[in-house]
């Protein structure tokens, strides 16, 4: 058997992505949240997490992308939320509490949620467009896949 996990959490960035790709890819040109990424980029993010077999995600990534959602067009926002109810009802919610993130040596460095990513990334593949974190990770021993590098490659 491989070492390789086989569970994948996606940042919030990415979990909008995620959301906006599987309801309507036009926001891709009118949300300011994903106005960097591409209809290419939604297929590679789906590449990416395939072969995984568990997604898991924090309440503080659910709370983030639900914040997120409110900055959509209106017109798309219940769209979104459907898509996102789907989505939490399909995924593992692993939570950690507070006082145990912030007494972490990380914490002051990431915050609270990327903190809670950090510790997940020993049995968990953090999937993220955030480099600095990616490295955090990886520095610490756990496993990080940063998408820009995907983006790149592929």
């Amino acid at each position: 058997m491989s070492d390789r996990p086989r569970k994948a959490i996606l940042d919030t960035n990415l979990l909008l992505l995620w959301l906006v790709g599987q309801t309507d890819q036009s926001l891709l040109k009118s949300f300011k949240r994903v106005d960097t990424f591409s209809s290419s980029d939604v297929r590679r993010l789906k590449a990416i997490i395939l072969p995984f077999r568990q997604l898991v995600t924090t309440p503080h990534i659910l709370s983030e992308t639900s914040n997120f959602i409110e900055q959509a067009p209106p017109w798309r926002r219940a769209a979104l939320l459907a898509q996102f109810t789907v989505f939490v009802l399909n995924v593992a919610e692993v939570y950690q509490p507070a006082k145990s993130l912030i007494a972490r040596g990380e914490f002051n460095a990431l915050g609270i949620t990327d903190t809670a990513l950090a510790v997940l990334s020993a049995d968990s593949v953090v999937v993220t467009v955030d480099h600095r974190l990616a490295g955090k990770i990886e520095a610490l021993g756990g496993n990080a896949l940063n998408f820009n590098r995907w983006r790149n490659m592929i």
